[in-house]
């Protein structure tokens, strides 16, 4: 892979608006994955370079063997825009473009004038995965092997990372989260578990109420009685013994 050439095609596809690994892909799969602006191919081996340009196109959007890769890519882009392709369009239209002359026609082949067997829509979806992977490498990094539904619509970007118009972009995948703990539900202070603290198995424990039920009316304690002294008869001898003394 030479930095220069990947840098060509990744500034390329930024000006098509379009990524880098579907437009290495075609190419790649244009130029048998070789990506060599000189190599020839098709009916009567006429076309020639990196979307086998065919002998109008290479003199209407100067493409020539002798061009460097990135020369050659210049015409490329003045072909794909002037035949209508347009910027955020997936690699369908991209390769409706090339081979089929404008976007759109997912059904066209190339067959009878000396393309491969097959729509452009079974081209893109059966025949370009190892291009695909081809253009990975061209361009130095990972790249989404999925292929692009019908009608154009981009891949998926694999989670590894992809390319996009400035290089490779890093994943979007979300970090895990933590699910947030259930607040548990205020029920009020235990009045049964306080009362037992406080006064053990038995006493003001015996107050506690029962599951479901009310705290009891507490009933007042019997008033305190003080003792009483019994009543002695006065011994009148005794005394007066106690005088005489």
């Amino acid at each position: 892979m030479n930095a220069a050439d990947r840098d060509a095609l990744i500034a390329s596809a930024g000006r098509l608006g379009t990524s880098p690994v579907d437009l290495g892909t075609v190419i790649s799969y244009e130029t048998g994955g070789t990506f060599s602006p000189s190599i020839r191919g098709g009916s009567g081996n006429r076309h020639i370079g990196l979307i086998q340009f065919g002998i109008p196109e290479q003199r209407q959007y100067g493409a020539s063997q002798d061009q460097s890769f990135g020369e050659q890519l210049g015409a490329v882009e003045r072909y794909l825009t002037d035949r209508g392709f347009k910027p955020g369009m997936g690699l369908l239209d991209l390769y409706s473009t090339i081979n089929a002359g404008r976007p759109g026609r997912y059904n066209a082949s190339d067959a009878g004038n000396g393309g491969a067997p097959g729509t452009v829509a079974d081209k893109v979806n059966g025949q370009m995965a190892g291009h695909r992977a081809k253009a990975s490498a061209f361009l130095g990094g990972d790249a989404a092997m999925t292929m692009p539904a019908e009608g154009g619509a981009a891949a998926a970007p694999a989670a590894s990372g992809r390319f996009g118009f400035s290089g490779i972009e890093p994943s979007a995948a979300s970090a895990p989260t933590m699910a947030t703990p259930e607040a548990k539900k205020d029920e009020g202070p235990d009045t049964a578990s306080i009362l037992k603290m406080l006064a053990g198995d038995g006493g003001l424990a015996s107050m506690a109420a029962p599951a479901g039920g009310a705290v009891p009316a507490v009933s007042a304690p019997p008033p305190m009685v003080p003792p009483q002294r019994r009543a002695v008869p006065f011994d009148r001898d005794a005394f007066l013994a106690q005088l005489r003394r």
